[in-house]
């Protein structure tokens, strides 16, 4: 897993879409605004982008993240940030956020456990944010095909939505003198409703709203959870 998530790491850059995904990050600070924050837990952090607003703003931050190529690129802004699982983690927070859809890379029967950890991680009244794909954000925003034909790379993103599952398929040609080198990986998201989220925890739900990334429908929901 870790492996194809160093390979999207690199075609990051490829794809864009960083001013949807500003729109998603105030979104969160919004949120976060409301509540008493100071230490927060960024799980998934990737690119360290939302690490570094929250760092910018005041807030004690740090973040993990399974890909070691997304883990360079956060620390390379500055942002306290390292390569772990949140099984590996110590200490407790005001808050842990999980955004750009980290939950729909984890299987409904992994999602308890999963959730688990993250409230293992929280102090007494602290805030779980996540997001999650909508099944309109999977079958009409994700599934199909994406190409990029540039001067040294060729890149395709062939994408798959069955109802419950989205399978990727990244490939990715990169010129190394008058050769390329090809690169493939396999990335798994599935769908999960709020009821699926709602009761795999034992935090008290408190809200979900939901977020228009990139279509006038919503695309992802916003949830928010209190450990009691």
């Amino acid at each position: 897993m870790s492996k194809n998530l160093d390979l999207y790491a690199k075609i990051e850059p490829y794809i864009g879409f960083y001013d949807e995904y500003d729109k998603l990050y105030d979104e969160y600070l919004k949120i976060l605004k409301e509540y008493d924050v100071l230490s927060i837990l960024d799980v998934g952090c990737g690119n360290g982008n939302m690490l570094k607003k929250l760092q910018d703003r005041g807030y004690r931050a740090e973040g993990i993240d399974l890909s070691q190529e997304m883990v360079s690129i956060s620390q390379k802004k500055g942002v306290k940030a390292s390569c772990k699982d949140i099984a590996d983690v110590e200490g407790r927070y005001d808050a842990v956020i999980a955004v750009a859809d980290v939950l729909n890379y984890i299987p409904k029967e992994s999602l308890k456990d999963f959730l688990k950890k993250v409230q293992e991680r929280l102090k007494k009244g602290g805030v779980f944010l996540c997001d999650i794909n909508t099944k309109f954000g999977f079958s009409e925003v994700a599934d199909g095909v994406m190409v990029k034909d540039e001067d040294d790379i060729f890149l395709s993103i062939d994408a798959l939505f069955d109802g419950e599952t989205l399978d990727t398929h990244i490939t990715l040609f990169e010129k190394k003198g008058e050769l390329y080198r090809r690169s493939d990986a396999y990335i798994e998201q599935y769908y999960h409703d709020i009821d699926d989220i709602v009761n795999s925890t034992a935090m008290k739900f408190e809200d979900s709203r939901g977020i228009s990334m990139f279509s006038d429908l919503s695309d992802k929901l916003l949830l928010g959870f209190i450990n009691l």
